[in-house]
């Protein structure tokens, strides 16, 4: 997996200067650093250390040691990072004297969903269990949960934006709603831990996109780009109706690092852009990549008489108590996705 560039490491560096201080000395513990989100956030802390020289450490819990150094060989041998050994259900920690854990483990990938979807849900209970436990052990760990926006269950067509203080829930007896129910119940230990020091935080991730986002899975923008960077007809699965929104993932491992050192002990946090555009759009910008542009085919005609799919968060306690911003943008996040993608001779997934 090529490194990210030096322009988005500096970009994440530049937006959280201000909360690095926080993290002297630390001795982080992260889960799922080979993914897409755990993956942007070791690579932007082996930065910040290599930058501001804090003192910070990082054990990396991996399943294989030498994939772990044949996907990210730039991290696996960083002197910031120590590899551990383990499954995230019934790891048994180096030390127990971490002060900070990063929890994405449960963020699975979408070919581990469609494959592997009772294995993902037992990953989310048992694997933030067991991390809750770990933090739960020290002394007063700060812990952030990589979770999701499915949390709320279907989003209303007549809400423009879902916001953290929204009182419906996904419904464990709805098969494509048992992943948000597992999340929020992942979700509830945290907040219960708080009684117990732990400074838990809850970051809700709505549409990413960028650097290392999946070409060939269940992220439409990711497929959408696929099929650009071959130069192929861009397929739209629907009627491209669905409202969407994307945070350029910069921005997202920025927010991250933020909402570790300062979110509210127990409080989510939507992370997300508001930038709402519809899923035949976005198709549309991404064609628009290519020169001369690709054709976008949709799959057909949606039904009039069914409810507008919508998922697009409110970032509004984000914005007030944090400060944070959707600073790049979609055009400009899905630009610099298609850069990398070319600066690094990203093969296109086959058909």
């Amino acid at each position: 997996m090529p490194e990210l560039s030096e322009s988005d490491l500096t970009f994440v560096l530049d937006h959280t200067r201000h909360v690095w201080d926080d993290y002297r000395n630390a001795r982080v513990f992260i889960t799922g650093v080979t993914g897409f989100v755990g993956s942007w956030l070791l690579e932007t802390i082996v930065h910040a250390e290599r930058t501001l020289n804090l003192g910070i450490k990082v054990t990396a819990l991996v399943r294989d040691r030498t994939a772990f150094a044949e996907r990210l060989p730039h991290l696996a041998t960083s002197p910031v990072v120590r590899p551990h050994v383990g499954d995230v259900r019934i790891v048994d920690p180096p030390t127990h004297a971490f002060t900070h854990f990063v929890h994405c483990a449960s963020a699975a990938t979408p070919r581990m969903n469609a494959a592997h979807p009772e294995e993902v849900l037992d990953i989310i209970e048992h694997g933030s269990k067991r991390m809750i436990e770990e933090a739960e052990s020290g002394t007063r760990a700060r812990f952030l949960q990589v979770s999701s926006g499915s949390v709320y269950g279907p989003q209303p067509a007549t809400v423009k934006t879902i916001s953290e203080n929204y009182t419906g829930t996904a419904d464990r007896k709805v098969m494509n709603q048992r992943f948000g129910f597992e999340h929020r119940e992942a979700e509830r230990l945290g907040e219960a831990a708080t009684a117990k020091g732990v400074g838990f935080v809850s970051a809700r991730m709505f549409g990413i996109v960028g650097p290392r986002l999946p070409l060939d899975g269940q992220f439409a923008i990711g497929n959408f780009l696929g099929d650009a960077l071959a130069g192929r007809t861009i397929e739209v699965s629907s009627d491209g109706a669905a409202v969407r929104s994307w945070l350029y993932a910069a921005d997202m491992a920025a927010w991250c690092w933020t909402l570790l050192a300062r979110g509210r002990a127990g409080a989510a946090y939507n992370v997300g852009s508001e930038e709402a555009m519809t899923v035949l759009n976005a198709a549309e910008r991404v064609a628009r990549l290519v020169v001369p542009p690709v054709e976008v085919r949709r799959g057909g005609e949606g039904d009039p008489a069914a409810p507008l799919s919508r998922y697009v968060p409110s970032t509004a306690l984000a914005r007030s108590e944090l400060g944070l911003e959707d600073w790049t943008g979609f055009d400009n996040g899905l630009r610099r996705t298609w850069d990398w993608l070319r600066t690094n001779n990203i093969a296109a997934p086959t058909v």
